[in-house]
């Protein structure tokens, strides 16, 4: 008898626990840091979940060499660029390449696409945040790009979210911009 009371106290825990979710972001997403290293540079990320390379990509969408670093789910997600330069072109500035960027996605979307780019400092180096909605028929996404030189590696952050997910905007606030380039001496 006690055996089955038991498995009955465990089973109504069960069903009490289940139904009890959360939706806060720490309580749904494991967060921690990503180390990820392009040539001499080395730059950790604070993300929501794990991102894996791409084994397919070896040009991004303007054309330069590039290893992508991807995770996503249906309310979040990270890209992260690492870009060297062009055969016998020099990498372009973080501004420029910024400019670049918002240029290819205003070419593509048009008036559906709000964006506003502004010069910040990423743990010390120079570069250009951007903050952009797009609002299309199929598609209302929010997102942040972080673009920035280091040690010959343009850098190039993307972090998106539906905009109607609340989800995607907790994870938003613990992630976006926490940003830590390793300075190494000598």
């Amino acid at each position: 008898m006690k055996k089955w009371l038991t498995i009955l106290l465990m089973g109504v825990m069960l069903v009490f626990i289940s139904g009890c979710s959360s939706d806060n972001a720490i309580d749904n997403y494991s967060f921690g840091h990503k180390v990820i290293k392009a040539g001499q540079s080395e730059v950790t990320y604070e993300l929501p979940f794990d991102i894996g390379v791409q084994p397919n990509t070896t040009a991004n969408a303007l054309g330069y060499p590039v290893t992508t670093y991807l995770g996503a789910d249906k309310n979040f997600l990270v890209s992260i660029e690492a870009i060297s330069p062009k055969a016998g072109q020099a990498l372009p500035t973080a501004d420029a390449y910024a400019k670049e960027t918002q240029a290819f996605f205003e070419k593509s979307f048009g008036s559906k696409l709000k964006w506003q780019a502004n010069a910040t400092t990423i743990d010390g180096v120079n570069g250009v945040k951007a903050d952009a909605e797009l609002v299309a028929e199929q598609a209302k996404i929010h997102f942040f790009q972080y673009t920035f030189v280091d040690k010959g590696v343009l850098w190039n952050i993307t972090y998106q979210y539906p905009i109607n997910s609340t989800m995607g905007a907790q994870i938003s606030d613990l992630v976006v911009g926490k940003i830590q380039i390793t300075k190494k001496e000598g």
